[in-house]
């Protein structure tokens, strides 16, 4: 698992961002913010996902909250 902080997340859209420990950024969206069993996420969050890659980015999945 990865590991990063979220660097903003707008529930409106269901769409943010992680920031990687490595420095890249990784989109996560409301699907994996619900399979975590989260409501929203909020900025600064510590969190684990795997990294997988979809329509040609990093996206965040298996996302948990620490």
């Amino acid at each position: 698992m990865e590991l990063g902080n979220v660097k903003w997340f707008d529930l409106r859209s269901g769409v943010g961002q992680i920031q990687a420990d490595e420095g890249d950024f990784v989109h996560v969206d409301i699907d994996a913010v619900r399979k975590a069993g989260q409501a929203t996420l909020r900025e600064g969050q510590l969190v684990a996902y795997d990294l997988e890659y979809a329509r040609g980015t990093s996206v965040a999945d298996n996302l948990r909250v620490l």
